[in-house]
């Protein structure tokens, strides 16, 4: 265990405060604009339920979420190819500007005369650039406010940015609600049915990536004394060949290759571990890594959980789609507050466990509710979420300023290795539905595979809380 003594002193930022709030404002700006239009960016919910409009199968709705997560190396690729801290501002712009592209080839295919298995590829493709684009920004964002704000300030940055932020989701949540469903408490919008519905959340989205774009040119970027320059591309060749290997393997395990895919997939993750060895040969960073991948499989499951409504509640996903966004990001802006204020009385490791449990709680919930009572797993689901906030932070912590890039990029690309964990949550659900499979109370075969991909992830996420209380410090060093 750590001892607060054996902390290193924390470096200050050279930035006036001015501009530090400065940057703690943009941090916030931009993250909830990613919030505003998280009914789209956040791919899963939405993503199933277009999928399975156009008629899908659990496995193929479950592609979008799990494509994004495999693109989530991208960032450390990127880290490489363009490692200046001048071209920082930049950077996070365009990240912005090809996601708000995206949106307007969603919203255009939607309409266009095409085939639904086009629509399909689309969406597929959707979670392909939002998984490179989204986290790369992300972790641009983690940069700046890395750099250009002092670490004592980082819980105010995190309560006001996941708490405050959370709040537009459920604006942008309670809208979607509104333009999928065509109605939404007294108010009904007649004319608006598929695929205008799905057309107009699309474009709705643009306008907040072209404000985020443009908020992310107004950072206040400290300069290092010498900027870092790109190494030789001997130097990213594993991390390449991994992502390679990695889209190889899901690309198998759709056309059920599995052997081979699972060959692939370890050759993938050797590369990986290959690539960022001098992170992973500091214990303590490769026992964050080992939790961080076993709590994020939990990102890849909500797939599942908005195509269980049909179970449940007995109507279309996407009529719910709303509604289950809403409460996930209306727990989550209490979930922000609570757990920024927490961060800043206790330590780095208590925000992972917090996080953890709740995550493991929202699928808890989901095996046992039934009812509109259901819907309150993605409210859990939301609140747990902020693992993906906690779980860095916690890396942060323990990196150095030299480091912050790499790592951080480092840490985006863990969903990488659970990616695959959203194929084999939908894996699981259409075995164990295809073969008419019943057990205890459960006569519906489709609901008891749902119930066991929930299972599933729970397990996975409690190996992971297991491993937090018996390995990590509460209060990690800075590594050297």
């Amino acid at each position: 265990m750590t001892d607060s003594a054996d902390i290193a002193p924390a470096v200050e930022c050279p930035l006036s405060l001015p501009q530090q709030k400065r940057n703690l404002l943009l941090f916030a700006s931009c993250t909830g604009l990613q919030y505003f239009a998280a009914p789209v960016l956040y791919i899963g919910v939405t993503q199933a339920s277009l999928c399975d409009r156009l008629g899908a199968d659990a496995r193929t709705a479950n592609l979008p979420a799990t494509l994004y997560f495999a693109m989530t190396a991208m960032p450390a690729l990127i880290a490489w190819a363009i490692p200046s801290v001048a071209s920082l501002r930049r950077n996070l712009a365009i990240c912005y500007l090809v996601t708000a592209t995206m949106l307007v080839v969603m919203a255009a295919v939607m309409i266009l005369p095409v085939s639904n298995s086009f629509r399909i590829s689309v969406v597929i493709l959707q979670g392909a650039v939002a998984g490179s684009a989204m986290p790369t920004a992300i972790a641009f964002l983690w940069e700046a406010i890395g750099r250009g704000t002092d670490e004592s300030r980082r819980g105010l940055a995190l309560s006001l940015a996941f708490g405050a932020g959370p709040l537009l989701a459920v604006v942008g949540s309670l809208g979607s609600q509104l333009l999928l469903s065509g109605e939404m408490g007294g108010w009904k919008i007649e004319w608006l049915e598929y695929p205008w519905n799905f057309v107009c959340l699309f474009g709705a989205c643009v306008p907040c990536m072209l404000l985020a774009a443009f908020l992310a040119s107004r950072f206040v970027v400290p300069l290092p004394d010498v900027d870092a320059t790109r190494e030789p591309f001997s130097k990213v060749a594993d991390l390449c060949g991994g992502i390679v290997l990695g889209l190889t393997a899901l690309g198998l395990y759709h056309i059920e290759w599995e052997m081979t895919g699972h060959t692939m997939l370890a050759l993938a993750a050797l590369l990986f571990v290959h690539h960022f060895r001098d992170i992973l040969s500091q214990r303590q960073l490769l026992w964050a890594t080992l939790v961080t991948v076993l709590l994020y499989s939990g990102n890849t499951i909500p797939s599942n959980m908005n195509l269980y409504t049909s179970e449940v509640l007995g109507d279309l996903p996407e009529n719910y789609a709303g509604y289950q966004n809403t409460l996930r990001f209306g727990f989550k802006v209490v979930a922000g507050f609570l757990l920024g204020w927490i961060l800043t009385r206790t330590n780095p490791r208590a925000g992972i466990l917090l996080t953890g449990c709740l995550f493991v709680a929202a699928q808890l919930w989901a095996i046992f509710a039934t009812g509109t009572a259901y819907l309150i797993a993605f409210g859990l689901y939301g609140a747990g979420e902020l693992v993906g906030v906690y779980a860095p932070n916690y890396i942060l912590s323990a990196s150095r300023p030299t480091q912050i890039r790499r790592n951080m990029a480092f840490v985006t690309m863990l969903m990488v290795p659970a990616a695959p964990t959203g194929y084999l949550f939908g894996a699981v659900s259409d075995f164990i539905s295809n073969r008419n499979i019943t057990a205890w109370d459960v006569t519906n075969s489709r609901a008891l595979g749902f119930q066991a991909s929930f299972a599933l992830c729970a397990a996975l996420m409690t190996l992971g809380l297991i491993l937090t209380l018996c390995l990590l410090p509460k209060r990690p060093k800075q590594s050297s």
